[in-house]
């Protein structure tokens, strides 16, 4: 069964937390059972040699037995052990048949032999049948001119040592659970913040895949997944923006195409009917064949643009003079201008302006622009071409003093399924195919297109080109 990312996340996380959580309290449960058990013996140590010490003083006469008695149950107080001191005849019959008895309810004998032989015997865990439970258990020899005269024996209930354990174990544990309730709950709520924008995509894409541009991705964050989650929703408005495109682009298309065509069908039917007189039948008949030119045009503006978008058009490229294929273009367009004025304006100081291109598709791109300026701009207006040089680029640039483009569609009119509308003017918007041929056509050549505009006073398109010196 598959799992999700933030049942992946979690589980691997909390993995690590409970291991590193573990692995901590085991060592600091052993650190601490050693050292409290070392403490405990030091303890026991220092209290045995003290013991010893007063045995010695009592010996030579520098203390009472009774003062002796009192040192022993003071230390047996402090230590929480039982203190048992032999000395001379009474250690040495411990060793004897008579003393075996004695010593096992004691310590071992084996340890009562290495301590009246000179050894410190130390016992982390030694069951005293004495005492009927585990001690630690310390034995030390008395010590008097080089000489063993007795020992000192201390048994420390390990009842008193477990509890001290057991209060440490439980800080430790407790600890270990609180910091695996504490790491538990923020894996979880980063494992939840880092999946979110996972998921948020993976539920956008599945609505992208069925049509659903709408679904918005709200993660954010400078992380990688928030750029990721960032770039996807950008994607997703682009799509979203381009398939509006392509709906209004076909309902235009459908409008082109099918106003043409009923037009044409209009006319012959009507010839046909005998609606319209045998004298007029000519007139209609040049209005069918302007309307199938027209028609023509638009199929093949939609054929190139395929074209280009297909990578299938390859360039003729050979030196062009850019002025000169402007002048044509201009002259070309005079006739269709009406009163318009177009003029070109060279670059200062320099007969030719040469391109490494196919002058054909450059032409083309001069006629595109031209006539999408005389379209836009007003009977009394101006149309001025431009051509100039900015380090080893060439720019043409094609400027009118028409109607403007609202800034909102400004950025859209080079997409291929925009058909603007310049300021408005919705009776003058074409097929949205022109300027799209324009950025296809100049990104072929390796150059780019950009447009300023302003309603109300006109609109500049810019094509730069790579140069070539002369």
């Amino acid at each position: 069964m598959s799992r999700s990312i933030f049942q992946k996340l979690l589980f691997t996380y909390l993995t690590i937390v409970v291991l590193i959580v573990g692995v901590l309290a085991v060592m600091l449960t052993r650190f601490f059972n050693d050292f409290i058990f070392r403490q405990e013996q030091q303890q026991l140590l220092a209290a045995g040699r003290e013991a010893a010490a007063g045995v010695l003083s009592c010996s030579a006469g520098r203390i009472t037995r009774g003062e002796l008695n009192q040192m022993v149950d003071a230390l047996g107080a402090a230590t929480g052990a039982r203190l048992f001191i032999y000395q001379g005849d009474s250690a040495r019959k411990l060793l004897s048949a008579e003393g075996g008895r004695g010593v096992k309810e004691a310590p071992l004998l084996a340890d009562a032999k290495r301590i009246l032989a000179g050894e410190t015997v130390i016992r982390k865990k030694h069951f005293s049948p004495g005492l009927n439970t585990y001690v630690v258990f310390v034995g030390m020899p008395v010590k008097s001119g080089g000489e063993v005269s007795g020992m000192v024996l201390l048994f420390s209930p390990i009842d008193q040592v477990n509890r001290t354990l057991f209060r440490v174990y439980g800080i430790i544990w407790g600890a270990a659970l609180f910091a695996l309730l504490a790491g538990g709950a923020v894996i979880y709520l980063t494992s939840r913040r880092l999946s979110r924008p996972v998921v948020e995509i993976t539920e956008a894409a599945a609505a992208l895949a069925q049509g659903d541009f709408d679904k918005e991705i709200r993660a954010s964050g400078d992380d990688e997944i928030g750029q990721l989650a960032a770039s996807f929703d950008f994607m997703r408005k682009r799509l979203r923006d381009l398939e509006r495109s392509r709906q209004e682009f076909i309902a235009t298309i459908s409008h082109e195409l099918r106003t043409p065509l009923t037009s044409i069908r209009g006319f012959i039917q009507a010839i046909l009917d005998g609606i319209i007189p045998p004298e007029e039948q000519k007139k209609y008949l040049r209005l069918a064949g302007a309307e199938s030119e027209r028609l023509t045009r638009l199929v093949s503006d939609l054929l190139e643009l395929a074209r280009l978008r297909a990578g299938s058009i390859r360039l003729r490229r050979s030196p062009v003079d850019l002025l000169e294929v402007a002048g044509e273009a201009a002259a070309e367009f005079r006739l269709l201008a009406g009163r318009r004025k177009i003029a070109v304006e060279p670059h200062p100081g320099s007969g030719r302006v040469m391109v490494s291109g196919d002058r054909d598709r450059l032409r083309q791109i001069l006629l595109n622009l031209l006539s999408n300026a005389v379209k836009y701009t007003g009977e009394d207006g101006e149309i001025l071409v431009i051509i100039s040089r900015q380090g080893g680029q060439v720019v043409l640039t094609v400027r009118d003093n028409g109607t403007g483009i609202p800034q909102e569609e400004l950025q859209r009119i080079f997409e291929k399924f925009q058909r603007g509308s310049r300021a408005g003017d919705a009776s003058a918007g074409g097929s949205g195919l022109g300027l799209a041929i324009v950025k296809e056509l100049a990104e072929l050549h390796g150059g780019r297109v950009s447009a300023w505009s302003e309603p109300g006073r006109g609109t500049e398109i810019s094509v730069e080109l790579p140069g070539i010196e002369t």
